[in-house]
């Protein structure tokens, strides 16, 4: 298939009422705790599938026309470590049709009123596939202050009529209307709003802005495609993702559209990151921000909710370096001590320990903090040099 060809079956994909064939059904979901429940969020109802436990709550934005099914392959593996939901929009799937005209901003809203009817309180961390990440971005805009996280997987993207002429999108344009006669109510609204943005130059889209600086990630097919499309992609979500605080993107090879279908395992892994974003870098910011009290409170929040394998002894060792680097002699103390009780099997943790109470011109402590890293580690050359310096026995 050449590029202009390749390009016009993309976009139906992406704004166009052709949902996967593989996404219809939900399959069985073997989480115990799998709630569908049916909500209404004003006379009309949403359909809901809630799993998992804990926070952030993942929440799942389908592509165009699709339900909940969309997201089978990798819905059970997320609520192995944190709760999930997935929803079918207004009109679609077995939700009910939803008030016209159709809009990002009334589809965010519909999910931010389902969501807070159903006491799913915030933070959120929101995961959009194709148009779904067009009622994500409208989401993070409309609540931000809601939204932990964001994953996009390979989402809605303006640039996508750039590299065809206006009579090459009047055609694709116009073979999607005949398709979409075909389609039901809700897919039908989805089109008209789809169509409607596209003919606009997507000003809706547009007005959202720059999403709020929260972890990020970014996932782009990269199957068959053209290497112009995947720049599209990367020009407009890929700044976003070099000027966030954390973020990481992936232009997969093997993966087409569906990229939760076809490599769940990648979907699952980004997620992932964004619910346990870096414990070092979080930790960096906050003690930028409001100082190492207020971190040492959030490293005791994160080591409760985070999976063990997310922490080790060099984290907080690293932080407690810079602060003694930077004359911050009781701060470095309070990262070592709170280093030493995370890992007291750890000589590393005591000789550090010791040398921010040396720096402190506390010589017993010290000495006492050397001997104990020396005892967990007879070979610590370190501990030997300096209890030698100070005049004390091993």
């Amino acid at each position: 298939m050449n590029d202009k060809r390749y390009l016009l079956a993309t976009l139906c994909l992406l704004v166009c009422v052709c949902p996967s064939p593989l996404a219809q059904q939900a399959k069985p979901n073997s989480e115990s705790n799998l709630q569908t429940r049916y909500v209404d969020i004003g006379g009309y109802k949403l359909r809901m599938q809630v799993a998992g436990s804990g926070n952030p709550t993942v929440v799942l934005e389908a592509g165009s026309s699709e339900s909940l099914g969309a997201w089978s392959d990798v819905f059970s593996e997320i609520a192995r470590f944190t709760r999930v939901v997935a929803y079918d929009r207004a009109g679609l799937g077995t939700s009910e049709i939803g008030p016209e005209p159709r809009s990002f901003t009334r589809y965010a809203t519909e999910l931010h009123t389902m969501l807070h009817r159903a006491d799913i309180s915030p933070p959120y961390v929101l995961v959009g596939q194709s148009l779904g990440a067009a009622n994500l971005r409208a989401f993070a805009h409309l609540f931000q202050d809601e939204v932990a996280g964001l994953v996009f997987v390979d989402p809605f993207n303006e640039q996508i009529f750039r590299s065809i002429s206006a009579k090459e999108k009047e055609e694709a344009i116009a073979r999607e209307d005949a398709q979409a006669a075909k389609r039901s109510a809700g897919q039908q609204a989805e089109w008209r709003l789809s169509k409607g943005e596209a003919l606009k130059d997507f000003p809706e889209l547009r007005s959202f802005g720059k999403p709020p600086d929260v972890p990020m990630m970014l996932l782009v097919a990269g199957r068959d495609r053209p290497p112009h499309w995947v720049k599209s992609v990367l020009d407009e979500y890929g700044t976003w993702i070099a000027e966030a605080s954390e973020g990481g993107l992936v232009v997969d090879p093997e993966s087409r559209h569906h990229i939760q279908q076809d490599n769940p395992a990648l979907v699952i892994s980004a997620v992932r990151r964004v619910v346990f974003p870096s414990v070092q870098n979080a930790l960096d910011r906050t003690i930028k921000e409001k100082g190492v009290d207020a971190a040492i409170a959030l490293y005791r929040q994160m080591k409760q909710r985070y999976p063990v394998e997310y922490f080790n002894e060099v984290t907080l060792n690293t932080l407690g370096y810079q602060q003694l680097q930077a004359q911050h002699v009781p701060e470095a103390i309070a990262l070592f001590t709170l280093n030493v009780e995370m890992y007291p099997n750890g000589f590393n943790t005591y000789d550090s320990l010791a040398e921010g109470y040396l720096m402190r011109g506390d010589r017993e402590a010290a000495i006492k903090n050397y001997r104990k890293s020396l005892a967990l580690n007879s070979k610590n050359t370190n501990a030997l040099s300096m209890l030698k310096k100070l005049g004390a026995a091993p």
